[in-house]
């Protein structure tokens, strides 16, 4: 009880230095409106549809590109750090991947498929397959030194040994990349919308700021915050529900 407490009175702090910092250094209602505004701002996009078709249509391409890297990143991570010379000959390539900002990629792929859902779901698979194939990478790299040695004697099948055995083993990995992923594909996705004619939470967001109506442009920008903390709540249980024998070992 006494966490939350302190957590709440966290936001009533915040809350009171945004409102000092508004009414005494007279900023414009144009730059930083009122908290009191933010707050109405926020109730009153809960009675428009476009809010929740925005809502939507963001959530729907994230995980459309959050599942598309999922099932490649997995797949080639697992490929990848089982076979230590596989690894060694593309960790140029895939250094180079993961340190690109891909949201340079956006004029290229507006040019070749548009303001479109496709050309955002794009984007979004490549920004969620790093971190999801660099820690599958490692997952497969850290698997048990007994386990291997089974594998050998028992010269398992590359379909047994993948399924039954890497897979397993690299699971904690794994969905530690899924948990980065997840969160990379809400913001890819407000960053296409924002930066292009595609309909999302980010697109209302830039429209809000374009006629100067930064108490709605503000509470968009909560409820992507919003939506980023719920997605993270459920694959924190997603993760305790599928590697509950992973975490009881590192409590005990």
């Amino acid at each position: 009880m006494t966490l939350i407490v302190r957590r709440l009175a966290t936001f009533a702090i915040f809350g009171l230095v945004w409102a000092l910092a508004v009414h005494f250094g007279n900023v414009s209602p144009n730059i930083l409106p009122q908290i009191t505004d933010v707050a109405l701002a926020t109730v009153e996009l809960l009675g428009r549809d476009t809010f929740y078709i925005a809502v939507a249509t963001t959530v729907r391409d994230a995980a459309i590109g959050l599942a598309i890297a999922s099932v490649l990143g997995v797949s080639a991570g697992v490929a990848i750090g089982a076979m230590p010379a596989l690894e060694r000959s593309t960790r140029l390539l895939i250094d180079f991947g993961r340190s690109f900002p891909q949201i340079a990629l956006l004029p290229i792929f507006l040019l070749i498929l548009g303001a479109s859902s496709q050309m955002k779901v794009t984007l979004i698979a490549i920004g969620c397959f790093f971190p999801i194939l660099l820690q599958s990478i490692y997952g497969a790299r850290k698997m048990n030194s007994t386990l291997q040695d089974t594998v050998r004697a028992f010269r398992l099948p590359w379909r047994m040994r993948f399924f039954r055995v890497l897979l397993p083993s690299a699971s904690p990995f794994i969905l530690t990349g899924f948990r980065i992923a997840v969160v990379v594909s809400i913001l890819v996705s407000v960053a296409v919308e924002i930066t292009s004619p595609v309909t999302g939470i980010g697109r209302e967001l830039a429209e809000a700021r374009d006629f100067y109506e930064t108490d709605i442009a503000i509470a968009y920008a909560i409820y992507a915050g919003i939506l980023g903390v719920l997605v993270n709540a459920a694959v924190d249980q997603l993760e305790r529900r599928i590697v509950r024998w992973h975490l009881s070992d590192k409590e005990a």
